[in-house]
């Protein structure tokens, strides 16, 4: 049985790519404001310790062992008295179980999982993916005033944005814009051409200095960009998760594909421009302030299919993202407060 006031050790676990990370923050935020003074810690997936590791809300950040008896012993030595298990696998909610961790609350999950867990939520993916998260702690009692994700930076991430401002000469009080031309599938990336028409244009109505950031392994879309821009970006394809968040929070505006990169702009509270062509609108598209999403109207597609179904339909991606045009964007960018 659920009895708050017993409750003084939480371990929050969701080993996801960098925009799931990043959307889990809410949980965090809520779970610190009801109880203000236990212990809390969450378990991430590796590489991703960067994007949590500054938020004051946590006292402990842990990274997933391959390992099951290390990863078991890991937990079952902190002696945490509540798990919160935001992914729906059994796998995990048997972990926190073999730790002996007493109260266990996590999705409805197969194979088991219901049985092991105290209380078992309803995995609804017919919401945005920040709610369907803050379902879970719902279900304790606990609710979140505020359900806008949020990214702390460190203090080495603001010095190597700083050091990174001076050296190529961007701190001049021009606004500075960002454009991210990649996502996971080549289908739910805008043409580089109209990143390119977008960021020439954006520079010349606002004097802006813009950036391209592509993740390690895009270096060549953002030179595609680059190539067939008439002014010269400075380009990112290199940066820690932290040297990102960094970047992104010193944007007067970003504008991405449906990716990691576009949640992470909206947690550090930079208004975004996301452009979606197969993606779920409901699920990932930012509803806060601040923010702006572009998409093909009248597609019943962008409502209903999750990333997965969309790998059946690429076809109607392509089209979905053809219909997106640089004056569309621009049209967006002129109305959004930035």
């Amino acid at each position: 049985m659920f009895a708050p006031h017993q409750i003084h050790r939480i371990l929050i676990i969701r080993l996801a790519p960098l925009g799931e990370t990043v959307l889990t923050t809410p949980v965090i935020r809520a779970l610190r404001q009801h109880f203000r003074d236990a212990y809390i810690a969450y378990m991430v997936a590796p590489t991703r310790e960067a994007l949590v590791s500054a938020n004051p809300h946590l006292n402990e950040v842990l990274t997933y062992q391959t390992s099951v008896p290390k990863l078991i012993y890991q937990m079952a030595r902190r002696k945490f008295q509540m798990a919160v298990v935001l992914q729906p696998t059994f796998r995990l909610v048997l972990h926190t179980f073999l730790a002996r961790i007493p109260f266990r609350v996590g999705f409805k999950t197969n194979a088991g999982g219901k049985t092991l867990l105290n209380l078992a939520v309803p995995n609804n993916t017919a919401q945005h993916e920040t709610e369907r998260y803050l379902d879970v702690i719902r279900a304790l009692g606990i609710e979140a005033g505020n359900t806008q994700p949020e990214v702390f930076v460190d203090r080495a991430g603001k010095a190597w944005v700083n050091n990174f401002l001076e050296d190529r000469k961007l701190n001049d009080g021009s606004p500075i814009i960002g454009l991210n031309p990649g996502a996971a599938t080549v289908y739910r990336r805008w043409h580089a051409s109209n990143f390119a028409t977008l960021a020439d244009r954006l520079h010349e109505t606002y004097d802006a200095h813009i950036i391209i950031t592509t993740g390690p392994r895009e270096g060549e879309l953002a030179d595609q960009v680059a190539d067939a821009m008439s002014h010269s970006p400075v380009i990112v394809n290199q940066a820690t998760p932290m040297q990102l968040a960094a970047l992104l929070q010193r944007c007067n505006l970003y504008i991405s594909n449906d990716t990691g990169p576009m949640h992470l702009s909206t947690a550090v509270k930079t208004p975004t421009i996301a452009l979606f062509g197969a993606s779920n609108l409901i699920q990932w598209a930012p509803p806060w302030d601040r923010h702006a999403v572009v998409a093909r109207k009248g597609c019943s597609f962008m409502k209903i299919l999750s990333s997965r179904e969309w790998d059946a339909y690429p076809d109607r991606a392509r089209e979905n993202l053809e219909a997106i045009t640089p004056d569309t964007v621009m049209a967006a960018v002129e109305e959004l407060t930035w």
